[in-house]
């Protein structure tokens, strides 16, 4: 059994279920609409607590392993009747205005800079509203890796750090995946996050009264 879901998931799930409570807040009427997870996960509406039926959702992704990564150990509490479909990470195979919600959870900053412009375009195409959530860089840990700092130094400190992070320690990945989940990695500042979205309303988590993640909200 791996040890980082058993690490991760709990503090994942206490931070879903208070996002949830949010989204709610912002789209009361959400039981009702169709809806896109981009990037996301089944494990995501096991804990976001939302009232939509699942037959309501779509999750877009760029694997099948990556949705069903986070099921682990939920069982026979994973959520059925999701429908799940693969796309290319750039263009979202649906016509104008097909969902009346698109939902993008952690994934903006997994995005190659020179694409992350295009994607949001994408989105704003295919949905009527978005809500987007990303990882504030100001919050001083990465919860990607649980390491403080390890993204306000430069990239070959950071590196080394990951090495020896929680995330490398609890879930034992290879030399390749360090790299390759590291360097693909790039939390956004408010700034950038704005100039992705200038016509969206800015929402800030807060955590031990301080930002620890950007919501860029479309109605």
């Amino acid at each position: 059994m791996r040890i980082w879901p058993l690490v991760i998931v709990p503090i994942t799930r206490y931070f879903r279920a208070r996002r949830g409570k949010m989204i709610l807040q912002l789209f009361p009427d959400i039981g009702s609409y169709r809806i896109c997870d981009l990037g996301g996960s089944i494990h995501f509406w096991h804990s976001v607590g939302l009232p939509v039926p699942p037959e309501n959702i779509e999750i877009l992704n760029l694997s099948k392993a990556a949705v069903d990564a986070a099921v682990e150990g939920l069982g026979a509490a994973a959520p059925t009747g999701i429908r799940v479909n693969l796309y290319d990470g750039k263009h979202i195979p649906r016509p104008d205005k097909h969902y009346d919600l698109l939902i993008c959870n952690s994934v903006i900053e997994h995005v190659q800079f020179e694409h992350r412009r295009p994607l949001v375009e994408e989105m704003l195409r295919v949905a009527r509203r978005v809500f987007l959530q990303t990882p504030a860089w100001e919050f001083p840990v990465d919860p990607h890796f649980l390491m403080p700092l390890i993204h306000w130094l430069p990239k070959r400190v950071g590196f080394r750090l990951a090495g020896i992070s929680p995330w490398r320690i609890l879930s034992r990945p290879s030399k390749g995946t360090i790299s390759e989940y590291f360097y693909e990695t790039n939390l956004l500042s408010q700034r950038k996050l704005r100039e992705l979205f200038p016509e969206a309303t800015l929402i800030m988590e807060k955590s031990l009264g301080m930002t620890k993640s950007y919501c860029a909200v479309v109605k």
